[in-house]
């Protein structure tokens, strides 16, 4: 994840995510490149900053709000990173295309790499907001046996989604990544 992240500009995740687990959107902290900008999409507000986001002193954070959310949550998260309103779309939830275009033309941002979770690949890939679906195989199973398990959707039973791999990386014995094109007819960079 941190090659990926070294090519990027920004790396992405949601609320659930970073609600989910403890981590960092930077790389090593011996590596010398530029940091991407850590974004963070949320509806709510409700973001354990200061305890689920290992911070690197030489990355900034940014904080994607729904304008649904109640009005005082950028002054909780103010203190911890840069907080952006961003239209909603349905039921309260952060427009992804809205938010992509304020990333381009507010952050400069022209490669975004998405780490997730589940409700932000689906907005993203269901939109055909994004290029490119990497997918790691690793010697490891996590999470539950619960029948509310988050799940990424992509196509339906009648309407697949057609992916077309574009190439295969083995890191050691242990991770294997594959990359997909999403629209097999667009170019990828």
């Amino acid at each position: 994840m941190r090659t990926l992240r070294s090519k990027a500009d920004a790396v992405v995740i949601g609320g659930g995510t970073l609600r989910a687990e403890k981590l960092s959107l930077s790389l090593d902290a011996d590596d010398p490149r530029p940091r991407p900008l850590a974004v963070i999409l949320t509806n709510n507000g409700e973001l354990p900053l200061e305890h689920n986001l290992v911070r690197d002193n030489r990355q900034s954070a940014l904080v994607l709000l729904s304008e649904a959310a109640e009005k005082d949550v950028e002054r909780k998260l103010g203190g911890l990173a840069e907080v952006r309103r961003v239209p909603a779309a349905g039921y309260g939830s952060i427009d992804p295309a809205k938010a992509l275009e304020i990333l381009k033309a507010e952050y400069d941002i022209d490669l975004l790499l998405c780490e997730g979770g589940p409700t932000l690949n689906h907005a993203l890939i269901s939109a055909n907001l994004a290029d490119e679906l990497f997918v790691t195989l690793a010697p490891m199973l996590v999470g539950g046996g619960t029948s509310e398990a988050p799940v990424i959707p992509i196509g339906s039973p009648d309407q697949p989604k057609r992916m077309h791999l574009l190439s295969v990386y083995l890191a050691s014995d242990e991770l294997l990544f594959l990359r997909y094109a999403l629209n097999p007819g667009v170019s990828s960079p």
